[in-house]
């Protein structure tokens, strides 16, 4: 890795941070916050610029990346930006705990929406902005945004984009990377754009329309009340967010296509449908096991389809305790934690298009024991897989339930609990947020040892770099220039 191009590109992302805490300092001013908090986002705001123009001035020279150095911006990138990001809810007081702040910090950027703030709505509405705004910069990319609006980094950021882009493949969508970043961002600001009015129509006032929204899209799940979008006791409120968590948990690149007139993009997409299908047998099973008997009312549908949605876009809204559900309901959202979204999307999980090639992968070998000689070709839709597509995702599986059964093991023995070991692990993995039991929907994180919160930090960063971009900083031939 060439570390001299490598930081200075990095230098540009502490500028913007920057730029987006003075907007978050200008909203505790104007919404009059206190005088510690509106202090430590201007502090937040110098640190992060000086940081910026400091790096930027000392590494300056020519810029040639290779696919290592993209994949080093994306991994040193994203450190800083976890570590700039805790710096407002320590200063502002918000989070008294380094490992705490780290860990909302991390979990807004990679929109987990997993948070150690126990009284959400006490907390400054500066700082309930800037957890919205991490996961506004963290859903489609920060870096990629950096390679959408500063117009040099093109020359390295098809590795950039390789490297933090969600999915077995990204889609060229345009013969220049920088132009492909901004038609995303651009559908992505769409859709958040569309969300905060449509919320505004519907009651809620702006401050809040605009930190669900950013919530939504990028399927992060942090809110600005206690018990989330259950406070609003309202089914148009919920039926906005089910609709553009929907959307949110497909790939972006269809949503792009739909607007240039591809309009049945979506249901021409095997993933899509099978993501559709997943949701559709995943509420009825659940209304059906909540459904005690014939002679009493069926649960809500609507509640069902909200969580379902909820879990498998891994947003982690929520508008009903489901950890008091029937077992199989909390196996059916736990495999949902696993699964995510599609690839291309701003959700997290092992995402859909992998489960289908997998289940064809399965389906190949049990035809090929029958008829060895046989030759079969794997599908998606109409498009050929290759071998060594395959043999990627196969390993990616592997390496996740490696992960997952290490992970869980250690937070096991952490909080002696299986229940929050298991799905404290698979919601961070997944980048979902609430789990089971102590860290369930109407619960939160502080209680977890630190330690613990170690480990699900380091969690929550493989899930959302997937699991690749992060380790192969264990690799000698990674430092190697």
């Amino acid at each position: 890795m060439n570390a001299r191009p490598v930081f200075h590109l990095i230098s540009f992302v502490p500028i913007l941070i920057s730029l987006f805490l003075l907007a978050c300092w200008g909203t505790a001013y104007a919404m009059g916050d206190s005088a510690t908090a509106q202090r430590g986002l201007a502090q937040s705001a110098g640190i992060s610029m000086v940081i910026g123009l400091a790096m930027w001035y000392s590494t300056r020279g020519p810029v040639d990346l290779s696919r290592r150095d993209g994949v080093g911006i994306v991994i040193f990138g994203w450190l800083l930006t976890v570590l700039l990001g805790a710096l407002p809810f320590l200063l502002c007081g918000a989070i008294q705990d380094p490992i705490g702040a780290l860990f909302e910090s991390v979990s807004g950027f990679t929109t987990t929406g997993s948070s150690v703030i126990a009284d959400v709505e006490a907390a400054p509405r500066g700082i309930l902005l800037w957890r919205a705004v991490t996961h506004f910069l963290g859903g489609m990319g920060i870096l990629v945004l950096c390679v959408a609006v500063i117009p040099f980094l093109g020359v390295g950021g098809m590795q950039i984009y390789r490297a933090e882009m969600a999915g077995p493949s990204k889609d060229r969508l345009t013969p220049r990377i920088a132009s492909t970043a901004k038609l995303l961002w651009g559908v992505y600001v769409l859709l958040n754009a569309a969300q905060i009015l449509l919320l505004k129509w519907f009651g809620m006032d702006w401050f809040d329309s605009v930190c669900h929204a950013f919530a939504t899209i990028a399927t992060g799940g942090f809110s600005t009340r206690n018990v989330s979008i259950e406070a609003y006791h309202s089914t148009a409120i919920e039926s906005v967010i089910i609709f553009f968590m929907f959307l949110s948990g497909m790939s972006f690149a269809l949503h792009l296509r739909f607007l240039r007139g591809q309009f049945t993009c979506h249901v021409r997409d095997a993933e899509t449908r099978l993501y559709a299908l997943i949701i559709a047998a995943s509420v009825l099973t659940i209304v059906v096991d909540r459904w005690s008997g014939w002679t009493q009312a069926p649960p809500s549908a609507h509640q069902a389809l909200f969580t379902v949605v909820s879990i498998i876009t891994t947003t982690g809204f929520s508008t009903a305790n489901f950890d008091t559900w029937p077992a199989l309901s909390k196996l059916v959202l736990l495999g949902l934690m696993v699964v995510g979204g599609c690839a291309g999307s701003t959700a997290g999980g092992l995402k859909n298009i992998r489960l289908l090639v997998l289940f064809r992968q399965m389906a190949r070998e049990v035809r090929r024991f029958l008829q060895p000689q046989a030759v079969y070709q794997i599908k998606v839709g109409r498009q050929l897989v290759e071998s060594d597509i395959v043999s990627t995702i196969t390993a990616f599986f592997f390496i996740f339930m490696a992960t997952f059964v290490a992970a869980s093991g250690i937070m096991a023995y952490l909080t002696r609990d299986l229940a929050v070991a298991v799905s404290s692990v698979a919601a961070s993995l997944g980048n979902v947020g609430p789990g089971f039991g102590s860290v369930g929907p109407l619960m939160n994180y502080a209680g977890v040892p630190g330690l613990g919160k170690v480990v699900l930090i380091v969690c929550m960063l493989l899930g959302r770099l997937e699991l690749y971009t992060l380790l192969v900083l264990l690799m000698p031939s990674f430092w190697k220039r």
